[in-house]
């Protein structure tokens, strides 16, 4: 197959696909992700549909190696003549070269919400499972926990901070479709429903409500012990007190009666 007007090289460890081709794209989280733009060329011109197909065909061998590398499958969506492979590490976008801005915009603006709510994701999955655990100290606080108010505390400020990026999260992703249809808006829409990034929204939400119920819930538990704590030392200072007092008075009141 052409490609840019010369036949595609097979280097080593990239399936196929032109070093040059591939550009290294920073997202919000951090996370690592490659994109890599093919230009069909003169032999995939767009009155061919033939052509197309076989060139498109041959590009979609190549990039499921390369964007699957995480033993996850690709997906791949064509779309009106054009192709993209996309992974959450690693994504591939062919067709004429006029329309490759389109579908790198679209993929960039993707990849950075999958990147965010996956990372979200993450750390849900590091926070659940503590919740059996913890969620006792929601009925019952005792002397034996006040040592972990620190970590509940900290597990609370961590559950806020995904319930906040998650409610930063949703708008973007409920963005209607542009009006007219653009080949941009439609991939996002195509890839929207093919990962189904808004369930995974609302699965993560719903976790997110939870482990902030429930920490919610130990921290007004261990306030309240807290408090409880320090009244029953202030009565039992007031009592010794009290108590030293009646003392001191009785010890006077013998003073004078032996004199």
């Amino acid at each position: 197959m052409i490609i840019d007007g010369r036949e595609l090289p097979e280097p080593a460890g990239t399936a196929g696909i032109p070093a040059d081709a591939v550009e290294h794209v920073p997202l919000p989280t951090g996370r690592p992700f490659e994109l890599a733009a093919v230009a069909l060329g003169p032999t995939a011109a767009d009155d061919d549909t033939a052509a197309v197909d076989a060139a498109l065909a041959d590009v979609v061998a190549r990039a499921r190696a390369w964007v699957g590398d995480d033993g996850r499958p690709p997906l791949v969506v064509p779309l009106f003549g054009t192709l993209t492979v996309w992974g959450p590490h690693r994504t591939l976008v062919a067709g004429p070269a006029d329309r490759l801005p389109q579908l790198k915009a679209a993929v960039v603006e993707f990849a950075a919400l999958d990147g965010e709510l996956h990372d979200i994701e993450r750390h849900l999955a590091t926070l659940l499972p503590l919740v059996d655990a913890d969620a006792p100290l929601a009925f019952e606080f005792a002397d034996a926990a006040l040592s972990r108010r620190g970590e509940l505390a900290g597990r609370f400020r961590d559950a806020v901070s995904l319930r906040r990026r998650l409610a930063v999260l949703a708008p973007a992703l409920h963005v209607p479709a542009p009006q007219p249809p653009t080949l941009a808006g439609q991939l996002g829409e195509r890839l929207r429903e093919r990962t189904r990034i808004v369930d995974r929204a609302g699965f993560a939400t719903e976790q997110a409500d939870l482990l902030e119920r429930v920490y919610t819930a130990c921290g007004e538990r261990a306030s309240d012990f807290a408090i409880a704590r320090r009244q029953a030392a202030l009565e039992w200072t007031i009592v010794v007190l009290l108590a030293a007092e009646v003392v001191l008075m009785l010890v006077g009141a013998l003073t004078t009666g032996t004199t």
